[in-house]
């Protein structure tokens, strides 16, 4: 129990160097269901919580569509672009590597710890997203099985 403490509280405080926020509330909440030992409580909301916050991602990226902002001939012609082709392979490319990624978080804590460290510096030190911790997870999961390690 003292080493979950600790974890997450270090993940609290880095993540509030590094301003961000959703990982500061994230830990924090973590923290306090950890300490009323609340695990059937994470247990029942680690799968569909994951599933909200794409909900809440699609919800961000699809406003401007809903709001008018292109309309459907304009985004015809533009989808046979080369930016549009790269854009899809880039999807592509990233949506699979981002699924390697999620299925190797929860059985490797290193391969969490370390891309969250990773995500907190880039964040801190040159104004960062912290958006690609599953894709960061995806390349260790892809590379270690190229590399074996």
């Amino acid at each position: 129990m003292l080493h979950t403490t600790i974890i997450l509280l270090v993940i609290a405080l880095l993540s509030l160097v590094a301003k961000d926020l959703v990982l500061v509330y994230a830990s924090l909440l973590l923290l306090g269901l950890s300490l009323l030992k609340a695990v059937p409580v994470m247990d029942a909301i680690q799968k569909p919580i994951f599933h909200v916050g794409l909900f809440c991602l699609m919800v961000f990226l699809l406003i401007p569509i809903a709001k008018g902002k292109y309309d459907f001939i304009s985004l015809s012609k533009e989808m046979v672009s080369w930016k549009a082709t790269i854009a899809i392979l880039a999807g592509f490319i990233i949506s699979y590597v981002g699924g390697k990624g999620l299925s190797i978080l929860p059985d490797q804590p290193v391969v969490f710890i370390g891309v969250t460290l990773g995500t907190l510096l880039a964040v801190l030190l040159t104004n960062g997203l912290p958006a690609g911790l599953i894709i960061a997870a995806g390349c260790i999961a892809l590379l270690s099985r190229i590399f074996n390690f």
